[in-house]
């Protein structure tokens, strides 16, 4: 089965999209659930490569990808900011990680601010 075959359907991603997304790296610095689903998410997106600052967090990424390139590193984690107004706090947590996720996706496709870079050089999700 080809993992990735409906996201190369889409004209926003298409091959030469979901290449992009397998050659960058993403570094999730969030902690908690919110740095669950941002691993989760960039793991079945097909990102090249996932740096995670708990081992729970790699954990997740390889339960949706069990060949992903995910490690963990010693950095530091980060909230996810309340920018969201849902009264459940974990909804608020798991729509903070999807959107997490979700700008790294937008940033490799060049489909928002920036530019799209090489793979030696491209560090969409740093940051977060």
């Amino acid at each position: 089965m080809d993992r990735h075959r409906r996201q190369r359907i889409l004209p926003e991603v298409g091959a030469a999209g979901q290449a992009l997304l397998a050659s960058a790296r993403a570094e999730v610095r969030l902690g908690g659930i919110p740095g669950e689903i941002a691993a989760r998410y960039l793991a079945g997106a097909g990102l090249g490569r996932i740096v995670v600052s708990d081992a729970a967090h790699a954990s997740a990424a390889r339960s949706v990808d069990p060949n992903v390139n995910v490690e963990v590193s010693s950095g530091g984690n980060s909230r996810a900011a309340d920018a969201f107004d849902l009264k459940d706090e974990a909804a608020r947590e798991l729509a903070a990680g999807a959107r997490a996720a979700l700008h790294v996706i937008r940033r490799v496709l060049g489909l928002q601010g920036g530019t799209v870079r090489s793979e030696s050089d491209h560090h969409a999700g740093e940051g977060l």
